[in-house]
């Protein structure tokens, strides 16, 4: 059984954690605050949100969190919603009991918990009367304590959290309340549903942009050193940035391969998680990242290698592929999503296996 290492010293995201300290405060002198918070799988996403959560919960916010579900092509219709609306009913019996008093079969959309939602109102009006009984009961929550949300994994989200979550970074303008939504970058390609919105979101004054880079040497040796408890040799600390690329999850597994003597150089989840998503790709793109990971592309060959693989596929396949080529930096140029690759040592171990 492998034993996951987790640093316990909080690495870099100085800058980043001051923006969201500077969110609070405005939020606690009463102007909301929207923020979105985007990185690849890996980057450091929610130690940048537990490190905030826990001073803002030291400062005596209260915070409630919620989670995309991926299901389907979909995900779970509100699901973060019914986590946070749950949370905040539990915190806040009395507060939640009045601002919903009224509205609760209508909130129970969101809520199951508050009884079983009546017929009428549906489609667009429906819609509309629910989002604005949701932005009015955070608001009443909200006017006189200081509230913190986080919804995760925004990149899983289904339509209706995503207009919900348009809604509410548009439209709350009091109340002593954060919203925080995170999302894998990486996973936006050119057609994927949340790319529009982030788009939207982008051109409002009210919400900020947070993108969490990948760590730097120094920053690795630091992660390093706390999760060995002790000052890296300077040859571990170039192996492993050399081969994470500054990914912080990559640099734990990579640390605990290190440490149990595992002869690849990937544990067990390292190596499982990236054949997960290479098996996840279609058969022509898999191709392209098993030539990568067994030498047969190099790196100085690359780009003509691939693009004759890829003018040979069907036009119907050759965007998905060149999308992944492009992950793999095995061609230049930009794809319409924002992904970044894998290091070649990276995708050699994780087929080598």
């Amino acid at each position: 059984m492998e034993h996951k290492s987790v640093s316990p010293v909080f690495v870099g995201r100085r800058a980043e954690l001051d923006t969201l300290r500077r969110a609070s405060a405005q939020a606690r002198a009463g102007a909301p605050q929207a923020l979105l918070i985007g990185g690849e799988a890996g980057v450091g996403k929610p130690r940048l949100l537990e490190e905030f959560i826990a001073e803002a919960a030291r400062e005596g916010d209260l915070v409630a969190l919620g989670s995309c579900v991926e299901s389907g092509a979909e995900g779970l219709p509100f699901a973060p919603f019914a986590a946070l609306l749950r949370t905040l009913r539990r915190l806040l019996p009395e507060e939640f009991a009045a601002g919903a008093a009224g509205q609760e079969g209508e909130l129970a959309r969101l809520l199951p918990d508050l009884g079983e939602a009546p017929g009428g109102r549906s489609g667009e009006e429906g819609t509309a009367r629910l989002f604005d009984l949701t932005a009015r009961l955070l608001q009443h929550l909200a006017a006189e304590r200081d509230i913190v949300l986080v919804v995760e994994d925004l990149h899983w989200a289904d339509a209706s959290t995503r207009r919900l979550i348009a809604y509410l970074f548009r439209t709350l303008r009091t109340g002593r309340l954060s919203v925080l939504a995170s999302y894998r970058a990486d996973d936006i390609h050119r057609r994927h549903p949340l790319r529009p919105l982030l788009a939207e979101l982008d051109r409002l004054r009210t919400v900020q942009r947070l993108e969490l880079p990948r760590f730097n040497r120094a920053e690795v040796a630091r992660q390093l050193a706390g999760i060995l408890a002790a000052e890296p040799d300077d040859s571990l600390v170039d192996d492993v940035f050399t081969r994470s690329e500054g990914n912080a999850f990559f640099v734990e597994e990579l640390t605990v391969a290190a440490r149990s003597g595992c002869h690849t150089g990937l544990t067990d989840s390292l190596r499982d998680l990236l054949l997960v998503r290479v098996e996840a790709l279609p058969e022509r793109s898999q191709h392209l990242v098993r030539l990568a990971a067994e030498g047969v592309i190099s790196p100085k060959t690359a780009s003509v290698h691939v693009s004759h693989i890829l003018a040979k596929l069907e036009v119907s396949t050759r965007g998905e592929a060149a999308a992944v080529a492009h992950r793999l930096r095995l061609v230049g140029g930009a794809e319409g999503g924002t992904g970044s690759g894998r290091s070649e040592g990276e995708t050699r171990g994780g087929e080598g296996r």
